[in-house]
């Protein structure tokens, strides 16, 4: 068995741990800009070193990333970084996400599948925001991935809940509800920007990642 946080906390790791060194490495960026997100890196450091707590595996991706992280001078990641050590990062933040994959069952599958491109959006989102960076297409892109993996993710609970007795889902409706709505609220938050047509602002998806989270957090409770 696992942790209760790491279907959440790993999705939402590999997941923006992807989008970085996609704009790492193929983010037309000037080196200032890359410098900024090759800042952010050591927000998923720390979050692989709660992992290891209750993972000892996490320790592969969390010295391969820290590896990558201090060995170059952050405006020249893409010239000068050890990029295979930044690969073999995420090939082992892989890894460990499939470690999960066992003790669950199909409709769990699913949902920590969207889990990575869900949460992994939303970190991503926040910590390109943080690094003040020029990309304005993610503003757009990672809001509209979030909505359609939180769809997909509904789909799954629908699933699971399928598979339960009647008298488990009655039982059930009220966190069902509120953990549905806290999804609902934090796309609109997360995506307000776009509605509002105004620029994003970490504290807008410091409010989203809260909101989402909390939703994750009844939805591990539940199942």
């Amino acid at each position: 068995m696992f942790s209760g946080y790491l279907p959440l906390l790993i999705p939402a790791l590999l997941g923006a741990q992807l989008i970085l060194t996609l704009v790492l490495t193929k983010g037309e960026i000037c080196p200032g800009q890359r410098g900024r997100v090759h800042k952010t890196l050591p927000v998923i450091l720390v979050g692989w070193v709660l992992v290891v707590i209750s993972q000892p595996v996490a320790l592969l991706p969390l010295l391969t990333l820290a590896f990558f992280a201090f060995k170059v001078k952050t405006g020249k990641t893409r010239d000068a970084g050890p990029l295979k050590m930044l690969y073999a990062s995420d090939a082992l933040a892989f890894l460990s996400w499939v470690m999960l994959l066992p003790a669950m069952s199909l409709p769990q599958i699913g949902l920590s599948f969207m889990a990575v491109a869900l949460f992994g959006a939303l970190l991503a989102h926040l910590l390109l925001t943080q690094a003040r960076t020029r990309l304005q297409a993610f503003h757009r892109l990672l809001p509209f991935s979030g909505f359609v993996s939180a769809i997909l993710s509904v789909l799954m609970m629908l699933w699971l809940l399928s598979g339960l007795e009647e008298q488990t889902i009655t039982a059930m409706t009220g966190d069902v509800v509120a953990a549905l709505a806290l999804l609902v609220l934090s796309l609109l938050v997360w995506s307000g920007h776009i509605l509002l047509t105004k620029t994003v602002n970490r504290w807008q998806l410091l409010v989203a990642t809260v909101l989402l989270t909390s939703s994750g957090v009844m939805q591990m409770a539940m199942f």
